[in-house]
């Protein structure tokens, strides 16, 4: 089975019978009509059409070009798609949107490919800000490195005075400069939290200036000064035009934090969006989890849910960061790493706090999102959740793994059983320098055949749901699509080969899993996802149909529209 979709009646009967049961036989009149395209609706019962019909922000039609002319009246805008290609808008079930809008809103690191272009971009940074305030800035890549530990020293060369914050891609390190880790307070007799780590040199003790993992990071980020909500404001509307040019609509923000002196507490800045109107993305915040607070945070999630829930902004999921990335072996594996014996990687959240966790806010209605690097973590998350049920019952309560990379073959099938969705990021989904060089020697053959099993769960009656983890990796549904079905590199694929060829899956399931299959995740399957009678007009249009060309050429497609709601809010129409 795919997504297991909803059974839904065809749009034209829905269609009759909405109208029947106004009592009248008038047929309305559309405030848009868009006619002559390839609309690919991710709904089994008409899985193809030619025209939508979109009033009040709703579809009322879903058929052909000459059914859709009934619905014209004197104010009707007509669109002719001229063969583009219609789908539902795009939704990302695992995205940092208010992270990753300030990153490239203050000092990007993104994409460059040597430690001297990182250096230089930080160096240009400090040049730019004023005197003696911290830089933070986010997107180096462990490949600079060649293996090798960064070190404060490079980073005082360009200013030992004021703090030097830098995160990586992944966003699991923290690399540092003297004056960082003195107004952390960190020195060679500071002992590692609890979920995280600090770099030490092995001979002298002292720090070296890397922080690894949330616990460990947050010595450094708690005191930076908080943002202010206008700061975050003008981060969220970096992203949100950044993914309506993706043909993005609705997104999972994967970590909001509520509670400690974070600099990304937002839920302040997405209500001021949302009650100005100028909140145009569906948004479910997945509060973050903080493992320093214990079991007593729960009254605050809850307070937190009550209080900001409402229209485009829901707060009903909770995130657990619960493992690291295998690259710095922090991911938590059921055995140890291959080149590191007795190092399984660990847990960020106390095991018992997990799972205790887990089971409390399942019974208060919440949603988990739990981070699942390493096949132990993925097998701990759904130990959580049927550990959960046991006590409270089955609900629908659409628990889902992010990221899901490494997963043992005993616990495929357990997806399905629990009625658990397997989130991955499909862009990780081919062979790059990462999967190449770094993880061969740390994981050993046989695990490396475990990773991202895509279409295994899928064969076993699980759910999936897509998501970026932008600014890890691009946030374009296209060239995540095109990874999922060939499992090849979008960029290069001649050069890679191709990863695990029996989890490549087709691209119809890829896209309904970054449509109707992230809305199941993010609670809005009801309301979009697929284009049906009665569902929000949230649509994309694409230059091709992408079931007409190559595999390889899927990201070569573009976003020419996007609408929301019956708004086009990034492109035009014709």
């Amino acid at each position: 089975m795919s997504l297991k979709p909803f059974i839904a009646l065809p749009s034209l009967i829905i269609s009759s019978l909405l109208l029947s049961a106004c009592g009248s036989p008038a047929t309305p009149s559309a405030d848009l009509i868009l006619q002559g395209g390839k609309v690919y609706t991710v709904d089994p019962q008409q899985e193809w059409a030619e025209a939508v019909a979109i009033k009040n922000g709703k579809i009322i039609y879903v058929g052909n070009n000459a059914g859709a002319a009934a619905y014209k009246g004197d104010s009707t805008q007509l669109s002719d798609l001229k063969g583009k290609m219609l789908l539902p808008a795009f939704q990302d079930s695992h995205i940092h949107p208010v992270s990753g809008g300030l990153a490239y809103g203050t000092c990007p690191l993104f994409d460059l490919k040597s430690l001297e272009a990182v250096l230089a971009a930080v160096s240009d940074c400090v040049e730019q800000s004023p005197a003696g305030s911290p830089i933070f800035a986010r997107g180096w890549s462990w490949e600079i490195f060649n293996q090798q530990q960064p070190h404060k020293q490079l980073l005082d060369a360009i200013d030992s005075n004021r703090p030097i914050i830098t995160k990586d891609t992944d966003g699991h390190t923290l690399w540092v400069n003297s004056a960082a880790l003195k107004l952390a307070g960190i020195n060679r007799d500071s002992i590692s939290p609890e979920g995280g780590a600090i770099g030490k040199d092995e001979k002298t003790g002292e720090p070296i200036g890397t922080l690894m993992e949330g616990p460990a990071m947050k010595l450094v980020t708690d005191k930076l000064p908080a943002q202010t909500t206008e700061q975050l404001v003008e981060a969220l509307r970096y992203t949100q035009n950044y993914l309506h040019g993706l043909g993005v609509t609705a997104m999972q923000d994967a970590n909001v934090n509520i509670s400690g002196s974070n600099p990304y507490t937002t839920l302040d800045a997405y209500a001021q969006m949302r009650d100005s109107g100028e909140l145009k993305l569906r948004v479910s915040a997945a509060l973050g989890w903080n493992p320093n607070a214990g079991l007593d945070q729960i009254d605050t999630i809850i307070k937190a849910r009550d209080n900001y829930s409402g229209g485009r902004l829901q707060a009903n999921t909770v995130k657990f960061w619960a493992d690291g990335i295998i690259e710095t072996r922090t991911a938590y594996m059921l055995e140890p790493y291959s080149d590191a014996p007795g190092n399984r990687g660990f847990l960020m959240v106390p095991d018992k706090e997990l799972v205790e966790g887990g089971r409390r806010l399942d019974a208060e209605g919440f949603q988990l999102h739990i981070h699942a690097i390493g096949d132990g973590t993925v097998r701990k998350a759904l130990d959580v959740v049927a550990n959960a049920r046991k006590h409270n019952g089955q609900r629908d309560s659409r628990h889902l793994t992010a990221h899901t990379q490494i997963v043992h073959p005993d616990d495929i099938a357990r997806f399905g059983q629990l009625d658990m969705i397997a989130g991955f990021s499909p862009y990780w989904a081919y062979a790059d320098d990462y999967v190449r060089n770094i993880n061969p020697p740390q994981l050993g053959p046989e695990r490396m055949g475990w990773m991202y099993p895509i279409n295994s769960i899928l064969k076993t009656d699980g759910r999936i749901a897509f998501g970026s983890d932008w600014s890890v990796s691009t946030a374009d549904p296209l060239l995540a699509i095109e990874a999922a079905v060939t499992r090849i590199s979008p960029h290069n694929g001649e050069d890679t080969p191709v990863l695990i060829a029996k989890e490549r899956i087709s691209l119809a399931q890829a896209i309904e899993a970054y449509t109707l299959g992230a809305a199941y995740a993010n609670f809005l399957d009801n309301q979009t996802g697929s284009i049906e009678v009665g569902k929000y007009a949230d649509l994309v249009v694409l230059s091709d149909n992408l079931f007409e060309v190559e595999p390889s050429d899927i990201s070569e497609a573009k976003v020419t529209a996007t609408i929301m709601e019956g708004e086009v809010v990034f492109g035009e129409l014709n």
